[in-house]
């Protein structure tokens, strides 16, 4: 499981989808825990459980097509290079494509140049196809599922170990907490900065969020 999480989605991916699976968690159950709503512990474990695998299903289709996007929109820019009347129209394309790159602002206008006609170069030798749905974005939608259910899993727990509802939101929303502290620490070590500041940042950040979430009636 583990191997296959790791080969189909990047980091910052799987970062992503975790932080939000958790959020939506401990931002449902937080709703109960500031009085917005009653209910009893099976409510809750449906209603969490529903809401993190709608979301798991949903956020897979999303990547799915997300991907199927930017390869339409890789294969549109090869077919604009490669129908350009001039080689200068066809750099120019390549050009406005890459504009904006935090990379290139690092570069020299000769290096930008160096780097459109490699593009071009690649282009060329390649055979754009129609952008198709591949076996790899299946894969990945099926990751992103997998990552939400399974960083949801701890904080669902609760409900099934306590009877009192009110036990169970607290120790649930202190299962969250800690898994945004510990996903954190993760970040941190992944980007080579301080896995205790991003970690308690990151804990912060998401207590905002749920806050907001919940007033906002989410």
């Amino acid at each position: 499981m583990r191997a296959f999480l790791r080969h189909a989605l990047e980091p910052a991916d799987r970062l992503g989808e975790i932080l939000f699976g958790i959020i939506m968690a401990i931002g449902f159950t937080g709703a109960v825990r500031f009085g917005f709503e009653e209910a009893d512990n099976r409510a809750l474990l449906v209603g969490i459980l529903g809401c993190n695998i709608a979301w798991g299903v949903v956020d897979g289709v999303m990547y799915a097509i997300g991907e199927l996007f930017e390869r339409g929109r890789k294969t549109r820019l090869a077919q604009k290079v490669l129908g350009a009347p001039t080689e200068a129209e066809g750099l120019a394309e390549i050009a406005r494509e890459l504009e904006g790159r935090q990379i290139l602002e690092l570069a020299t206008p000769e290096e930008r140049g160096q780097l459109h006609r490699w593009v071009a170069a690649v282009i060329r030798r390649a055979d754009p196809k129609p952008a198709r749905l591949q076996r790899a974005d299946l894969l990945g939608a099926t990751a992103v599922a997998l990552v939400i259910m399974l960083c949801t899993a701890p904080i669902v727990a609760p409900f099934l170990l306590f009877r009192t509802p009110e036990v169970a939101v607290r120790v649930a929303n202190a299962v969250g907490l800690a898994e945004l502290f510990l996903l954190g620490l993760w970040w941190g070590r992944v980007v080579g900065q301080s896995p205790w500041r991003i970690a308690t940042g990151l804990t912060i950040v998401g207590l905002v969020l749920v806050v907001v979430t919940i007033l906002l009636g989410g």
